[in-house]
């Protein structure tokens, strides 16, 4: 029953990518509202299907990959509502497309309740999973709006005014974005890796896991562009090139470690 929420989201979430997609060819913003109404009723129908899966379950419904990408996107829109309301900028013509696609992959992955191993059934494993994956959300609108600057940049830059690009926010409310996101995602993504750190290692002890390894680099390569934007006036430029390189390397091991390799990570 619960999956007739996840569709009617999917479908909502489809017609609202469609319409920002008519928006972006016609350089205009004569959709927004419906695409934000559109937006919002998918994500209330998500929510549901998230609460669904947690009482039917009695776990957190982040552990399998049609979970983890479905919360990839619900948490996505979360923040895009966040800063449509509190910041006032409008940016849900180009979250949404993200938002969609990542349900769109959660779609293809068996919509099973994963049965966890003894050890991964625990409170705090739940926190770390919910914490590391909503961290990685905020890691991808940071990427998203890394790329928007780079074609506003270039389009300044050989002085072309018209276009998609006359809908893109400005370079600093770009930048600014991207700042705040990485601000917000780095210490949520480094809490939820000390907890599972300190969680997985009082259960099973010191264990060479390719998923923490890759999780550590990842998160070097992010305490990289942390520092540099925090701690100095670093050009917003290499900033945003780093920000692409940093989320590759997530995608890379959220699918290529989760789906080529061995872990303890795995449901059963």
């Amino acid at each position: 029953m619960g999956t007739i929420f996840f569709e009617l989201a999917l479908t909502f979430y489809f017609a609202a990518s469609l319409l920002s997609f008519v928006g972006i060819l016609r350089k205009k913003q004569d959709f927004d509202m419906v695409i934000l109404i559109l937006s919002f009723c998918g994500f209330i129908l998500h929510s549901i299907y998230f609460f669904y899966r947690y009482f039917k379950a009695g776990q957190a419904p982040i552990f399998s990959m049609h979970e983890a990408n479905s919360f990839f996107a619900w948490g996505i829109l979360l923040v895009t509502f966040l800063i449509n309301f509190f910041g006032k900028v409008q940016i849900i013509n180009f979250n949404i497309i993200l938002t969609f696609s990542f349900m769109l992959i959660s779609a293809f992955f068996p919509r099973n309740v994963p049965i966890l191993k003894a050890e991964l059934k625990n409170f705090w494993i739940g926190i770390h999973a919910l914490m590391a994956v909503f961290g990685i959300a905020l890691f991808s609108l940071a990427f998203v709006f890394s790329i928007l600057y780079l074609v506003q940049e270039r389009a300044i830059k050989v002085k072309k005014f018209g276009g998609p690009v006359s809908i893109i926010p400005s370079l600093e409310i770009l930048d600014k974005l991207n700042y705040r996101l990485i601000c917000w995602g780095f210490p949520i993504y480094t809490l939820a890796l000390i907890v599972g750190l300190v969680k997985y290692f009082s259960l099973l002890g010191f264990l060479w896991d390719p998923k923490e390894i890759w999780s550590f680099l990842t998160w070097l390569v992010y305490l990289s562009i942390f520092y540099l934007r925090v701690k100095s006036d670093w050009r917003k430029k290499k900033a945003a090139y780093l920000t692409i390189f940093a989320f590759l390397l997530l995608i890379v091991g959220f699918f290529g470690i989760n789906l080529l390799t061995e872990s303890f990570h795995k449901p059963l």
